[in-house]
């Protein structure tokens, strides 16, 4: 048996992605302190409900114009130092808003941690790239970004009650704020100790220059990834299916309610998409890996999706909702990792960061883009009641059109070919 010097596996890669899976979650938990309590926060502060909502905003408004700027910083000094400067920034601000009742001081303080998340959540397939061989890399990745749903769940699924607990007075806020931001410090401290730079051999891995601190990257890179024609498939998907995501489960109690499905129900609803989402996260990539495929997920994911999202328009009846966004999640959100993985093995390692963050900047994008859209479709059509029909067979074409477009992906030949090598 041939012994490769050249490269290392290491045991050690596992507690990295868990070290960067607890920053992962808390960046969301932090950002989504003040959602799930958005009537409390707005009558204990003293601010209209715009005030609040524009607290969560502040994380797509400011992500945006960050992502690709934080992807070069990502592509030249590293994971490690993106991720530190994330949890360090997440932390920092979190204290800020233990002023609870000094309403500019809780945006400032939400700004900073709006600010530090790009940093976190664009190093993911670096880290991965860093770390972990290419038949792990979807895997890893799926994990990656499978903390991300753990801290919005832990948002969605601690706060209120939490709040209740603790008398649901200002003061209480206060002592939210508190714990929060002393787990964020700690989770920072964990990272710190356990969130090694770089093994001491790379990964055994289709491209060669996985330490990438050393790569002189310019935004030229952004030129280079855009010139690759799986990457624009890409940037395309990733807009349509983050954008429709992101506005599905903000209109969704919206969109639910002329069914006649309450606001508590709709909740649960959104809680079934997420939750299938997350194990999405981690049985497709799993998949792909052992098929050393990348390409049929996308593909599935989208054809799949557009029917779904039909029938969630036109359907009535709270099972058939359970049951289609159980459908939904599972297939849309677990999809997205694999999507990340195939993106840094067609950029390569050394513009990983630059190219995550081009398509997490279009995500959110289209996020805010079909929200809108979907916003003014059901104002001009959906009558009395307000329904969002027409809004959800638009999300159904442009999956359509996803579809057609994700066909025109080409697998990574050098994936398959190194698995190939590697059964021989």
């Amino acid at each position: 048996m041939e012994v490769d010097e050249a490269h290392g596996l290491y045991a050690r890669r596992w507690l990295v992605l868990i070290a960067y899976m607890v920053i992962g979650a808390l960046t969301q938990l932090m950002w989504l302190t003040y959602a799930p309590i958005t009537s409390q926060t707005q009558h204990l502060m003293g601010v209209g409900e715009f005030k609040v909502v524009l607290l969560a905003m502040m994380f797509p408004l400011l992500f945006v114009p960050l992502s690709i700027p934080v992807g070069i910083i990502i592509d030249r000094k590293g994971f490690r130092f993106a991720v530190m400067v994330g949890a360090i920034l997440t932390a920092g601000f979190s204290f800020l808003r233990l002023a609870a009742g000094n309403y500019t001081l809780v945006l400032i303080g939400m700004i900073g941690i709006s600010i530090g998340q790009p940093f976190v959540l664009n190093a993911v397939t670096k880290m991965v790239a860093t770390w972990f061989p290419a038949e792990e890399s979807a895997l890893a990745t799926g994990l990656g970004a499978l903390s991300q749903f753990v801290g919005i769940m832990a948002a969605q699924a601690i706060t209120p009650p939490l709040l209740n607990a603790l008398g649901g007075t200002l003061s209480s806020l206060r002592s939210i704020v508190l714990i929060y931001s002393l787990v964020a410090a700690a989770g920072a401290v964990f990272f710190a100790l356990f969130g090694k730079a770089r093994p001491p051999k790379p990964p055994k891995r289709a491209e060669h220059d996985v330490a990438g601190a050393e790569v002189s990257v310019s935004w030229r890179g952004v030129k280079t990834v855009l010139a690759l024609r799986n990457f624009r498939i890409f940037c395309l998907i990733v807009f349509v299916g983050n954008g429709s995501f992101v506005g599905l489960l903000q209109l969704l109690e919206k969109i639910l309610k002329p069914k006649g499905i309450s606001t508590t129900t709709a909740g649960s609803v959104g809680a079934v998409i997420v939750v299938a989402g997350v194990i999405g996260c981690v049985v497709f990539p799993a998949i792909s890996d052992k098929l050393r495929r990348r390409k049929p997920f996308p593909v599935i994911a989208t054809l799949v999706t557009a029917p779904v999202l039909f029938l969630m328009g036109a359907l009535h009846g709270t099972g058939a909702m359970f049951l289609l966004g159980a459908i939904l999640g599972l297939f849309l959100l677990g999809a997205f990792p694999i999507v990340l993985a195939f993106s840094e093995e067609t950029t390569g390692a050394h513009l990983t960061g630059t190219a995550t963050s081009v398509l997490l900047l279009l995500g959110n994008g289209g996020g805010v883009v079909m929200t809108v859209i979907m916003e003014a479709i059901k104002g001009s059509t959906g009558g009395k009641q307000g329904s969002f029909f027409w809004a959800m067979a638009f999300l159904a074409a442009s999956f359509a059109v996803g579809a057609v477009v994700a066909f025109r992906l080409r697998e990574n030949p050098s994936f398959a070919g190194s698995a190939a090598e590697r059964a021989e």
